[in-house]
C-alpha cells in the first residue's frame, strides 16, 4: 500500500479560514462530499509537498501568485486562474509574490469525480483562466453550508460540488454559449446528418456540402454539439433502432438496412458498443 506524506509550511493570515469534514457512510456511498475546505491568505513562504492523499483539489486564485509544480509540468497561478489536480500525484505549490496568495481551495471526493477529472485534463493542463466568478460562489457557499450544517447539508454540497464539477469544464472548454450562438452552418449540418441518416456520409462528404475544410468542420461541430459529426450520425441511428426494436416486429437484419447499416454482424457489433446489448438483449429487456 502506497504511503501518504506531507510536507508544507502553514504562513497563512490569521483571518484565513480552514473548515474540515468527517463524511458519513451515506456521504461517502451516495454523494460528493467535502473532506476539507477554506479560503487563504498566504505569504511566503508558505508551500504544500504531498503525495498519496486519496482525495482532489480544486484551488481558486482571488489575488497574489503561487506556483504549481504538478506531472512533469510548472504552472504560475494568478488571479482568476484555477487548478485542479488528484492528490494521488505528487505535487507542490507555493507562493511566490510579495503580497499574499489568496485562494479559495477544496478538497473533496466521490464515486465519480475520477470520471469528471479525465475529461478535465483531456487537453493536457489542470490550470485554466476562470470565465466568472461562479466557481468563486459555489465554494463560498459550501463553506457557509459546512459551517450551519443539519439533515440536508450533506445533499446540498453534493449538489453543489456537482455543479462546481459541471462548471469547471463549461468554463475550461468556453462551452457558456447560448443555443442562439450556434453557427447556422453547424445546424445545418446537424439537420443534413438526421435527415440523410439512412445515406452512407464520410467526412468527406460534409466537407463538400458546407465547402469547410473537414478538420475544422469536425472540431466545431464537437464544441457545439459536444461530439463529432460521425459519432452524432452513428447515435442517431442506434437511437432509431432502439425505437424500432421495442415498438415493432422487424428483423435485426430489417433494422440494420432502415438505419443505413447494410451489414448486419457490424450492426450488432455497433449497437452491443454503444448499449452493452445486443438488438435482440435490448428488444428482451424492453
Amino acid at each position: 500500500m502506497v504511503k501518504y506524506w506531507e510536507k508544507a509550511d502553514h504562513s497563512w493570515t490569521d483571518d484565513s479560514i480552514r473548515i474540515f469534514n468527517t463524511p458519513s457512510t451515506r456521504s461517502k456511498q451516495l454523494f460528493y462530499y467535502i473532506q476539507e475546505i477554506g479560503h487563504f491568505k498566504a505569504m511566503k513562504p508558505y508551500f504544500t509537498e504531498r503525495q498519496n492523499l486519496k482525495s482532489y483539489l480544486l484551488k481558486f486564485t482571488l489575488g497574489g501568485k503561487g506556483r504549481l509544480r504538478y506531472q512533469g509540468q510548472v504552472y504560475t497561478i494568478e488571479k482568476g486562474d484555477i487548478f485542479f489536480i488528484d492528490c494521488m500525484n505528487y505535487q507542490h505549490y507555493a507562493t511566490i509574490s510579495d503580497e499574499p496568495w489568496e485562494m479559495d481551495w477544496i478538497h473533496f471526493y466521490g464515486s465519480n469525480v475520477d470520471a469528471f477529472y479525465e475529461e478535465y485534463i483531456k487537453n493536457g493542463s489542470n490550470v485554466f483562466k476562470a470565465k466568472n466568478d461562479r466557481i468563486h460562489k459555489i465554494i463560498q457557499e459550501i463553506m457557509d453550508l459546512q459551517q450551519t450544517r443539519n439533515a440536508k447539508t450533506e445533499f446540498q454540497i453534493s449538489l453543489l460540488i456537482h455543479e462546481m464539477l459541471n462548471e469547471i469544464l463549461i468554463q475550461k472548454y468556453d462551452l457558456g454559449f447560448e443555443e442562439k450562438n450556434i453557427p447556422d452552418y453547424i445546424l445545418q449540418i446537424k439537420n443534413y446528418l438526421e435527415d440523410n441518416f439512412k445515406k452512407k456520409i464520410s467526412l468527406q462528404d460534409l466537407e463538400h456540402t458546407c465547402r469547410l475544410n473537414k478538420f475544422q468542420l469536425s472540431k466545431e461541430f464537437t464544441h457545439f454539439i459536444g461530439i463529432p459529426p460521425i459519432e452524432y450520425l452513428i447515435n442517431f441511428r442506434i437511437n432509431i433502432a432502439k425505437g424500432l426494436l421495442r415498438y415493432t416486429n422487424k428483423s435485426v437484419k430489417e433494422i440494420a438496412y432502415e438505419v443505413g447499416i447494410e451489414d448486419t454482424p457490424y450492426f450488432n457489433r455497433l449497437f452491443k458498443r454503444k448499449t452493452e446489448m445486443t438488438p435482440l438483449e435490448y428488444r428482451k429487456n424492453g
